[in-house]
């Protein structure tokens, strides 16, 4: 009688997924991610004073209630946990305006450059449709202005802002793209990013008075 013959099974393999991107957002998220975002505020210096000329002009006296456009970029390094997130990174923003008293024409520009932090609450809902947030950044300000006879050119000492906001998530408006996003780039969320922030003083008397009212701004924020 010829004895059956019997094949082994072929060994299985396991195959992990670094990430279930179907999964709800507070399922699917590592313990740490990035942000990457550009908005725009409107920077109301209202207590500088210009120098230039030998006058003593107010903000307000030749730029009116028209505020510095100030363009901000910034990358922030974030630690999820189980009470939202909290981030750290560097902050970047210029701008530039001009204005017009007794005939003559006042070009000021401002750098600023320097670190914040944010703590989001990003994990009330299994997806972060509304997030708010609180941060404050610290910086230097390089401020710029000039007249066609006398300029000024300084590098402030180093002062901060303060931050409240809203994250409001795209996703949702476009679902198959959003998942295609995170599965192709890594992009976790698309987010609007709605804020008001103050300015204080900086650290040193001699620096022109940066002290702000809540300015407001707006902008675009990727989360990977």
């Amino acid at each position: 009688m010829a004895s059956a013959q019997t094949q082994e099974d072929p060994p299985l393999v396991e195959v992990e997924l670094s990430q279930d991107n179907l999964a709800p957002y507070v399922e699917r998220r590592d313990n740490s991610g990035v942000y990457f975002g550009i908005a725009y505020e409107g920077v109301d210096l209202k207590n500088y004073i210009s120098v230039l000329d030998g006058v003593n002009q107010s903000y307000a006296s030749i730029f009116g209630s028209n505020p510095v456009p100030l363009i901000r970029l910034n990358v922030d390094y974030k630690y999820n946990t189980a009470l939202g997130s909290i981030a750290a990174g560097i902050d970047l923003g210029t701008g530039q305006l001009s204005g017009t008293v007794n005939g003559v024409t006042h070009d000021l520009s401002l750098l600023k450059y320097g670190v914040g932090l944010k703590w989001t609450l990003d994990n009330l809902w299994t997806e972060p449709y509304v997030a708010p947030y609180v941060g404050i950044n610290f910086w230097q300000m390089g401020i710029k202005e000039k007249t066609p006879t006398d300029n000024f050119d300084m590098t402030t000492d180093f002062g901060y802002n303060y931050t409240l906001g809203f994250l409001f998530q795209l996703d949702w408006l476009d679902y198959d793209s959003s998942k295609t996003s995170t599965w192709d780039w890594g992009i976790e969320n698309t987010f609007v990013d709605v804020y008001a922030t103050q300015y204080a003083k900086t650290m040193s008397d001699a620096d022109p008075n940066t002290e702000t009212d809540f300015l407001y701004g707006a902008g675009l924020r990727l989360e990977f």
